[in-house]
């Protein structure tokens, strides 16, 4: 089986570090045009050396204006679009007895209107046969304890992509349903003072606790992409990894 990406034309929005930027490495592995974007111009760069291809797009994704400014340096980099990937994210560990408000409001910038605005922008550039994915979070179902900020804005990235979908019938929106994975730089902003609070509390809920290597999870998903974008008259609208548990 061909899982080429050979002439198709990536946009990764959160592609500075982590799943993003091992999906970016794969998609220019497998033949595909990729674009990376972020807010850390210098990573970008950096990643762009590292492939050896590709095209960096700073901006910041919460801002409507950068949104657009991306989405539209990308297509004239590459082209067009064929896939927006949004992996943009982050949580911060806080039990909602001390919830704080500043945080909430931030998590939810990133983790929702940064995806809606991104889709937004890149549905200029995406034909039909286009996909805009997103990456989503199995927290959402497990309902961890002391992190709610993100597993909440998770949910409700869940539901936009539903209206997305009803929205626009005639586009593909994917949500990708993302385990644990690592190395990546997620934990750095989850207060890793109280990480050892929150794992107790997590083996209490029995939670699975595997790890998937940030690596094996970018090939994957070029791969899972290169099939999509094969079959455009099949959708596939969520896709979810997650570590073996033996």
């Amino acid at each position: 089986m061909d899982t080429t990406l050979e002439g198709r034309r990536v946009l990764v929005v959160g592609a500075s570090s982590g799943i993003g930027a091992a999906f970016a490495k794969a998609v220019a592995a497998a033949g595909g045009q990729v674009s990376v974007s972020a807010r850390r111009s210098d990573r970008l760069e950096q990643l762009v050396a590292e492939m050896g291809t590709g095209h960096a797009v700073p901006g910041d994704a919460t801002n409507p204006d950068d949104a657009r400014t991306v989405a539209a340096a990308a297509a004239e980099a590459m082209g067009g679009l064929d896939l927006m990937l949004y992996v943009a994210g982050y949580g911060v560990l806080q039990p909602l007895v001390e919830t704080d408000p500043e945080t909430w409001v931030d998590v939810f910038r990133v983790n929702v209107v940064g995806a809606n605005l991104a889709a937004a922008a890149a549905l200029d550039h995406l034909d039909q046969d286009g996909i805009a994915a997103f990456v989503s979070s199995r927290t959402v179902e497990d309902g961890n304890p002391l992190f709610a900020s993100y597993s909440a804005t998770k949910a409700a990235l869940d539901q936009c992509i539903r209206i997305w979908r009803y929205e626009h019938p005639d586009r593909r929106f994917v949500r990708v349903v993302m385990g644990n994975t690592a190395p990546t730089e997620f934990a750095d902003h989850m207060r890793p003072e109280r990480l050892g609070e929150a794992l107790e509390a997590w083996q209490r809920r029995a939670i699975p606790g595997g790890m998937m290597d940030v690596d094996d999870v970018g090939r994957a998903l070029a791969e899972t992409f290169a099939v999509a974008l094969d079959h455009p008259e099949i959708d596939k609208s969520e896709i979810k990894f997650d570590a073996r548990t033996v």
